[in-house]
């Protein structure tokens, strides 16, 4: 039995974490992004044909609303006509309540189309994502786990980046698409019907929009940090638990109780400042828009007296406008939805698109006919990636095949490095590994030493 015996560098200290290097301030803040059809990265040809029906059921399921309230008022515009002849009475209303019935039935087919195709795509292109994810941070060298792992956060990246594309893609791009269509169809038939109630309304709408848009942000901002200050309460709860001897016995009870009052003093702020924020968003929207009812009725009066329009459109108009408007409020919180998913996108990606050189993964090496077993290291010199200190210099020694061979040494002398490179996880920085006494293992095809 041969042995080689390794002396501890001072200097250097193998399970030590290496010094970080920050980013600088500016790159920090910077949130890269891709584009909007760069969310659909993972997708394939099945993918393509379920958001295209999914988009177009979408579409319909938000204009079905604008056309659903043109109906009524016509209905109930030939209700007032026709009050004195029964029998046309009758015949309008059943055409009308068989129009409402057709519209019910289209508003079944294109919301499950939008809702289930998108839903769909969402699953299907995010399991691909963190699969082409995983697949290539497997693929990286070693080295990049002891230098970049760490700033990459890879563990976040492959959860809740992961469930933000997930959220963007599967759900909010079809809210967001019917809600649109809602706005833009509303705001078209208006201007067919009585243009003039329309064009005012133009000038209420967005205060309207605004006003439910800005309740929605804050409350979701709110909601966030409440959810965060919650968390960092629960930590120190958590903490208490896990130790509960040593708190029993120094006697902590009160302090750790104290602890986590103090704790749930910001939560209880963000509490009291979400209730304002509700109370006033709430009542500032409603208050707005009865404030827009009451001008539009004023005038869609005046329009009606003058011989501009009648009473059913003139309703109508301003029901399916007012709506219209309101449905380009609700579509911010998605767009909002879909802008961090294309940032959760970008990191995905930027770890799956990012150009490694690993001789793990290459296919070129040479590969021997003949093995006799013969391991030799030649004055090899090694120091990781992550530190410029040496683990050894000059390090020689020769193992025959069929020896036992025993490599022994102090804490951080190198004993798991010269496996560690034996299996070619890391190549030497100077010096000669020789295999079978004749061929250099940086030389050989990588994965047959892992056989």
């Amino acid at each position: 039995m041969r042995e080689v015996e390794l002396h501890a560098n001072q200097n250097s200290d193998q399970n030590a974490l290496p010094p970080m290097e920050q980013p600088p301030e500016s790159n920090s803040r910077t949130k890269v992004t891709v584009s909007y059809f760069g969310l659909f990265a993972a997708a394939d040809t099945l993918d393509y044909f379920l958001m295209f029906f999914g988009s177009i059921g979408a579409c319909v399921h938000g204009a079905a609303l604008p056309v659903f309230i043109i109906l009524f008022g016509h209905m109930i515009d030939s209700l007032g006509k026709l009050v004195f002849d029964l029998h046309k009475v009758y015949s309008q209303v059943s055409k009308h309540a068989m129009y409402l019935v057709y519209i019910g039935v289209v508003v079944l087919l294109s919301a499950w189309l939008g809702v289930a195709c998108w839903m769909q795509t969402g699953e299907r292109q995010t399991a691909r994502l963190r699969f082409m994810y995983l697949q290539s941070v497997l693929r990286k060298d070693i080295s990049f786990f002891d230098t970049e792992a760490r700033d990459k956060n890879i563990m976040y990246h492959i959860s809740s980046d992961a469930i933000l594309v997930q959220d963007a893609i599967g759900d909010k791009i079809g809210h967001g698409l019917r809600y649109l269509s809602q706005f833009f169809v509303g705001f078209a038939m208006g201007f067919i019907s009585v243009w003039q109630l329309t064009l005012l309304t133009l000038a209420v709408v967005p205060l309207i929009a605004v006003a439910g848009g800005a309740y929605t942000v804050i409350m979701s901002t709110l909601s966030e940090k409440g959810e965060a200050a919650y968390a960092e309460a629960g930590k120190v709860a958590e903490e208490v638990i896990s130790q509960v001897r040593t708190v029993h016995s120094f006697v902590g009870e009160d302090k750790a109780v104290e602890a986590y009052s103090m704790s749930l003093k910001n939560a209880l702020k963000l509490g009291k400042k979400s209730g304002l924020a509700k109370g006033v968003g709430i009542g500032f929207t409603y208050g707005i828009l009865l404030c827009a009812w009451a001008l539009l009725l004023w005038y869609a009066s005046i329009l009606v007296r003058h011989g501009d329009t009648n009473g059913g459109k003139a309703f109508t108009t301003i029901i399916n406008v007012i709506f219209s408007g309101l449905a380009l409020g609700q579509a911010a919180p998605n767009l909002a939805a879909i802008a961090k998913g294309r940032v959760a996108a970008a990191n995905i990606i930027s770890m799956i698109e990012e150009d490694y050189s690993t001789s793990k993964s290459s296919d070129e090496g040479i590969v021997l006919s003949k093995v006799d077993g013969n391991l030799e290291f030649c004055k090899v010199h090694f120091a990781y990636p992550s530190r410029s200190n040496m683990v050894f210099e000059d390090l020689s020694f020769l193992v025959d095949a069929g020896r036992t061979f025993a490599i022994v040494g102090p804490s951080g002398s190198g004993k798991s490095t010269i496996i560690s490179m034996v299996q070619r996880f890391y190549d030497p920085a100077s010096g000669i590994n020789k295999f079978s006494r004749r061929v250099d293992f940086c030389l050989l095809l990588v994965h047959l030493l892992n056989i």
